[in-house]
């Protein structure tokens, strides 16, 4: 898990057990989950085919949708650029979820690819 990660789950933790107090204040934070995830990961809805190769503004929607929530829904351990960008960053991060998530692996993020992503492939 990235230190990014790590941070959330420490903040969350604190949070869901009784508070985490700063300077006598008690502080809440938003609780990481598939429910903050759709609401920050808010690129593209849908489930069409996304992978290398593929460019115009509707591609760099499905492309930041893809990074964001490998970022925010997965336990892959580099943090990935939400540039819309499909290169080989984003190509190995997408077959480690999908390796991991036990779904075909060939680095192209079609309907079960989606499905896997939006609900969360920790490991």
């Amino acid at each position: 898990m990235n230190l990014r990660k790590q941070i959330m789950v420490t903040v969350a933790t604190a949070v869901l057990g009784g508070g985490l107090a700063l300077g006598g204040v008690a502080s809440a934070a938003p609780v990481p989950s598939e429910q903050s995830a759709a609401y920050t990961c808010n690129y593209y809805s849908g489930t069409a085919l996304t992978t290398t190769g593929q460019t115009g503004s509707e591609a760099v929607k499905r492309i930041k949708q893809v990074q964001c929530l490998i970022n925010q829904n997965t336990s892959y351990p580099t943090w990935l650029t939400e540039d819309g960008q499909f290169g080989s960053a984003t190509y190995n991060a997408v077959k480690s979820v999908q390796s991991h998530a036990g779904i075909s692996v060939d680095g192209q993020v079609g309907p079960n690819t989606w499905s896997k992503l939006r609900a969360g492939v920790w490991w």
